[in-house]
């Protein structure tokens, strides 16, 4: 909110009251306050303050605005999902897998997993031929997946051993539920550093407001849209926020250019995505993420209600 644009409307609301004392005046401008939050904004996309603070916020926390429906069913072919539940199952059928000196998954295990994950486009695009798996980091979706994994208690290191937690032992005894689904997306939302492993910025707004970048899913994904559609959406709804961040000297292109790409990649790419409330045109775990459109999918509908 720009304070000169507040303090003017507000200065205009005042002007066009009568009042007989101080009291009155004040209780006005509460009004004032509480009409502002309350209105939905174009910038916001038809939110109001109010329900924009409580998603960047509180975002878990916040039933009058949001709800989350656990009686969904998990996308089990949401990329994120189908990598996690490959890693778990490997972890246990191996009955645990020794670490490598740098505390990485062994590099065998690495390039299984990957030849399993990814069709064989994929597997052509990243040229596996030539280049193979040296390192886990060489599959950034696995060891994305991987530091996820342990921060949401499903494997931890034993004895330089990755061993499953008795989360994790429940997990393959269960299967993968929607509870799972929903104890991973909070870790990953709330604990996991969405810059890390990546080049651009922290820009922690991306982060904070992931619920914003499902919200916008909702209203406009019903056909295949830009990313660069949703990008610039976020940018206008922060616009403010986004001024405040100096350029980046690594980078020739304007800071606002790099900020929409820090955008597509983290909210885009590795988390609506990713985990699987959009899909783009063509259907592959990582070169379809060089697709440019998008759409949201049923189960952005079915697992998240805003009111």
């Amino acid at each position: 909110m720009d304070p000169k644009d507040f303090i003017k409307r507000l200065r205009e609301f005042l002007e066009s009251k009568n009042f007989s004392s101080l009291e009155e005046i004040n209780w006005t401008i509460k009004e004032f306050i509480e009409m502002e939050n309350n209105t939905p904004l174009e910038k916001f996309c038809g939110l109001s303050p109010y329900k924009m603070w409580r998603l960047v916020n509180f975002p878990f926390d916040s039933p009058d605005v949001i709800s989350f429906n656990t009686n969904a069913l998990p996308p089990l072919d949401a990329p994120f999902v189908k990598l996690f539940i490959l890693l778990i199952k490997g972890i246990h059928d191996a009955k645990g897998l020794k670490a490598t000196v740098a505390g990485n998954l062994p590099r065998d295990f690495c390039r299984e997993l990957e030849r399993t994950y990814l069709p064989e486009e994929d597997l052509k695009f990243f040229s596996r031929d030539k280049f193979p798996i040296i390192r886990e980091q060489d599959f950034p979706d696995l060891h994305r997946v991987r530091v996820v994994a342990e921060m949401a208690g499903y494997i931890r290191k034993y004895k330089k051993r990755f061993v499953l937690t008795e989360r994790g032992r429940k997990l393959v005894e269960r299967s993968f539920t929607i509870d799972n689904y929903s104890h991973l997306f909070k870790t990953f939302a709330l604990k996991y550093n969405w810059a890390y492993f990546d080049f651009f910025d922290e820009i922690d707004i991306i982060q904070d407001s992931f619920l914003f970048t499902l919200y916008l899913l909702q209203i406009f994904g019903n056909e295949f849209r830009s990313k660069e559609f949703y990008a610039n959406k976020f940018s206008a709804a922060f616009s403010l926020i986004l001024k405040s961040i100096p350029p980046d000297s690594r980078f020739d292109t304007s800071t606002e250019k790099e900020i929409k790409n820090a955008y597509i990649h983290r909210a885009i790419n590795l988390f609506a995505i990713a985990w699987g409330f959009a899909k783009t045109e063509k259907n592959l775990p990582y070169s379809g993420r060089f697709s440019e459109n998008v759409r949201k999918t049923n189960f952005l509908d079915e697992f998240i209600k805003l009111a």
